[in-house]
């Protein structure tokens, strides 16, 4: 396992201290798109930068500690007509850091049939949504809930539709602020740097993702 992730301890995944600290990976939202607010601080950050990010330390903390590795294979396209090159997440020889029900756990457990990574994101969203990007930050929290680290908090829109939201407890919140952040923003700067073109591939799985699991609006 690398340094850059064997420094994150197993309370927290790699992603879900994005997910905590966003303001410190994406920079504020701006007046267009969907608004993340982070847990920490409170600050608003644009919901699709934000899940680049998760998603991005997801997989690179996965492919960096050897229980699974992102590997790029030929494939072919429209009838077989055309050579194209797909990336995959191939199960590795150590066992599993990632703490149950996180998103790094998803991925490893996913790994055993060597699916390609845009196929794990679209799983893990599980239905077409008008916001991926929300949907799929949402559903990390719902993991991280599930270990007792978010409250749940349920809310009534206009008095009739029931939404969940959740709330940072004060345990989880202090545990948390003695969390480096550094390994982790090194994890995505050295995997940008050392391997550029799987750092794309990566990147261009979450946008298929996100493209394929939006609602239409037909």
């Amino acid at each position: 396992m690398s340094d850059a992730v064997a420094a994150v301890p197993a309370t927290f995944a790699p992603s879900e201290l994005v997910l905590l600290f966003g303001d410190r990976f994406t920079p504020e939202a701006g007046l267009l798109g969907s608004k993340e607010e982070i847990l920490t601080s409170g600050v608003k950050v644009g919901a699709e930068k934000l899940m680049n990010a998760a998603v991005g330390a997801a997989f690179w903390a996965v492919h960096r500690s050897g229980a699974a590795t992102l590997e790029m294979r030929r494939g072919t396209k429209l009838f077989g007509l055309m050579k194209s090159q797909k990336l995959h997440i191939v199960r590795g020889t150590v066992p599993s850091p990632f703490p149950a029900g996180s998103l790094e756990s998803v991925i490893v457990e996913a790994s055993e049939l060597e699916p390609e990574v845009q196929g794990i994101l679209e799983s893990y969203l599980s239905s077409e949504t008008s916001d991926p990007s929300a949907r799929l930050l949402g559903l990390m929290k719902a993991g991280m809930s599930g270990r007792g680290l978010l409250d749940v908090e349920e809310r009534k829109t206009m008095m009739v539709f029931t939404t969940v939201g959740y709330t940072l407890p004060d345990a989880t919140r202090a545990a948390a602020a003695r969390e480096p952040l550094e390994p982790v923003q090194s994890l995505l700067r050295d995997a940008e740097q050392r391997e550029p073109e799987l750092f794309k591939a990566v990147q261009k799985a979450i946008d298929g993702a996100r493209v394929m699991m939006t609602e239409s609006s037909d």
